[in-house]
């Protein structure tokens, strides 16, 4: 008897759904403030106080937008580091995983990085609170496998946390390159250069260090 109304649900959510896809290419290709409500409403073929009735607003949709590829980015990454048990490998699911994301989704991508009205990167004014926690979940958990890796002596001894803004950071930088190439990219290529710049460093490794004056 519980037939009819789980099959709601479910038309229900991929309705929902749909609407999300179809919000979020929408303002990654209008921007936030030159999208309009019409026009994610034309292009899902719902009407538009349809729309209003699942988000009551264009800033609602858009944070249910933003709220909803965190949740997934964040729950992927997360996922796929807990299946290494060691420090080097989770660090390589954090890299592969997140890239891997971001390339996957460049409406996200692109939305998030080059279409919000402040500066790039400025997480902080960007995502509601609610988001913002949620990534910080994804950063402390990073932050945790560096801090292992410095007491197993994998790592030197360092600041944990700013150590993963600057891998979280070098990672957002080359998702930004993927939107402002015109060269055909090797996402691969790419991840395998932020996963030993990060393990090994750029600089070649020597036995002395002469004064060349």
């Amino acid at each position: 008897m519980y037939e009819p109304n789980t099959r709601r649900k479910q038309e229900y959510k991929q309705r929902i759904k749909y609407i999300l896809d179809t919000a979020e290419s929408i303002f990654a290709e209008q921007g936030f403030f030159r999208a309009t409500m019409r026009q994610i409403a034309l292009k899902a073929e719902f009407a538009l106080g349809t729309i209003y009735s699942y988000f009551g607003s264009k800033k609602q949709l858009y944070r249910k937008v933003i709220e909803t590829k965190v949740n997934e980015l964040v729950d992927f990454v997360t996922g796929k580091m807990a299946e290494s048990p060691t420090v080097q490998g989770q660090v390589e699911k954090f890299v592969h995983t997140k890239m891997t994301f971001l390339h996957k989704n460049p409406a996200f991508l692109r939305l998030y990085f080059t279409k919000v009205d402040v500066p790039q990167l400025d997480t902080e004014h960007t995502w509601p609170k609610k988001v913002r926690e949620k990534y910080d979940s994804m950063l402390r958990c990073l932050t945790d496998v560096i801090q292992r890796g410095i007491q197993e002596g994998f790592f030197r001894p360092m600041d944990a946390k700013v150590t993963t803004k600057a891998l979280d950071g070098l990672t957002n930088a080359f998702a930004i390159s993927w939107l402002n190439s015109k060269k055909q990219m090797s996402v691969e290529a790419d991840m395998r250069t932020v996963t030993e710049l990060f393990l090994y460093g750029a600089a070649t490794p020597q036995k002395s260090i002469r004064n060349s004056k």
